[in-house]
């Protein structure tokens, strides 16, 4: 009740001398001043920092291999993209170095045209500002939907903070476009727009070797209706990509591109290290010595498959949703089924990059939401839960591997996530 006296709320046209104290909501209309307050000072420091190294470190990115792929289609040499000696040419005169070459499909040249016409610093300058970019609306979007509790600003401070995010935008790279568009799909699927999905996942076929095994799992795993949907929207995005590249390259890229990407080890700088790779690859690479030997392939093929099976029986397990209407519970059940299906893609891929462990954070985000949240978890699942996100999330693992180049060992950790999900779906199956 609003009253007249200072000793009760008033409106602010009363006057109380002075005295009346500050309504208790205005301490909470300050959080999220104070917060985004404490976000912009963290990206300020971050930018000051990568600034400093900004001059010593971009002839080691491979955003140069990117911005020469767009100079030369601006230049009209599309249907030499995959001639070494031309990239390697082209990096010479606008770069100053020759490093990794540009190994992406044809279409993706296309997006770095908005920076090309730039020098090469501002252009990743740039390019560094959209990668935030895309960061901060996929974690938006995750946010808004799925962790509806939690404060999305909080999460790109936190998410700043994980090495392959740095990685990413320290090299120019494109992984978190990926994550947004893997987060758009997220988004798409769980609210029943299975064909706007597909058409999200496919617009992510620049990283073919993630995207598909992601796809995949949904055509096995999804209602009829929304299979036939995703189909629709990822084929229709795919043969648009398909007919872009052959506008820039000519058709004789279905050809080319597989031959490059075929004989691409034996290039100086191929930029292909399995021992880097947090996978399938990268582990047995680790303990075979090689990838090359009968039993690491078999090795590989028997891991796949076993993943493959398991992250099939848990959408079985879960009470996927991907409509609105669904119960609360089918909800996290079906994010914690996407999130299982992302690190199923991961773990299979054939090539992976540090960077690429971006796409981490949505998995991340589930099953620490999943930990926190009211649905239960048995002590000891918390318990995993906590040590594998701070094996993870936290710097030490991944700096130390970096420096001694076993960065494939991550995948152990990734591995031991892959199964905590997959034993909180069965673990609900059964209890119910």
């Amino acid at each position: 009740m609003v009253g007249t006296g200072c000793g009760a709320y008033s409106a602010p046209s009363i006057d109380c001398g002075g005295m009346l104290p500050p309504h208790p909501t205005s301490k909470l209309a300050m959080a999220p001043r104070v917060k985004r307050f404490v976000l912009v000072v963290f990206v300020f420091v971050l930018a000051i920092f990568l600034g400093a190294r900004f001059s010593d470190s971009l002839q080691g990115t491979d955003f140069p291999d990117f911005y020469c792929a767009a100079r030369m289609l601006a230049e009209g040499h599309g249907h030499q993209l995959y001639d070494a000696d031309v990239q390697r040419q082209y990096q010479a005169r606008y770069t100053g170095r020759v490093g990794t070459l540009y190994i992406h499909p044809p279409f993706e040249a296309v997006l770095y045209l908005a920076v090309a016409w730039l020098p090469l610093e501002r252009a990743y300058l740039v390019w560094s500002l959209l990668s935030l970019a895309f960061l901060a609306a996929g974690l938006r979007l995750l946010t808004k939907d799925a962790l509806q509790s939690w404060d999305w600003s909080v999460l790109l401070a936190a998410s700043l903070t994980f090495v392959p995010v740095l990685l990413c935008l320290l090299q120019g790279q494109d992984s978190l476009l990926l994550l947004l568009l893997i987060a758009l799909g997220f988004r798409d699927l769980r609210r029943g727009k299975p064909f706007a999905a597909g058409c999200w996942l496919g617009l992510g076929l620049f990283k073919f070797q993630i995207v598909l095994p992601l796809v995949l799992v949904l055509l096995l795993t999804q209602s009829r209706s929304a299979r036939s949907e995703v189909a629709k929207g990822f084929s229709l995005v795919a043969l648009t990509l398909a007919g872009l590249s052959a506008t820039i390259s000519g058709w004789s890229v279905f050809t080319a591109y597989p031959e490059f990407l075929l004989h691409l080890q034996a290039q100086p700088f191929a930029g292909i290290i399995p021992q880097a790779m947090a996978n399938f690859r990268g582990l047995t690479y680790f303990f075979f010595g090689s990838g090359q030997t009968s039993w690491a392939v078999a090795a590989v093929a028997i891991l796949c498959t076993a993943a493959l099976i398991r992250t099939l029986t848990g959408w079985n397990h879960a009470h996927a949703a991907s409509h609105p209407s669904s119960a609360d519970a089918s909800r996290e059940e079906f994010d914690l089924a996407f999130a299982n299906t992302v690190l199923f893609a991961l773990l299979v891929s054939y090539h992976l990059n540090p960077h690429d462990l971006t796409l981490l954070l949505l998995p991340i985000a589930v099953l620490l939401h999943r930990m926190l949240a009211r649905t239960p978890v048995s002590p000891v699942g918390k318990w995993i839960i906590a040590g594998l996100l701070a094996i993870l999330f936290l710097p030490p693992l991944h700096l130390w591997t970096l420096r001694t180049g076993d960065y494939g060992l991550v995948g152990l950790p990734v591995l031991g996530m892959f199964l905590t999900s997959a034993s909180l779906l069965r673990h609900r199956h059964v209890r119910e």
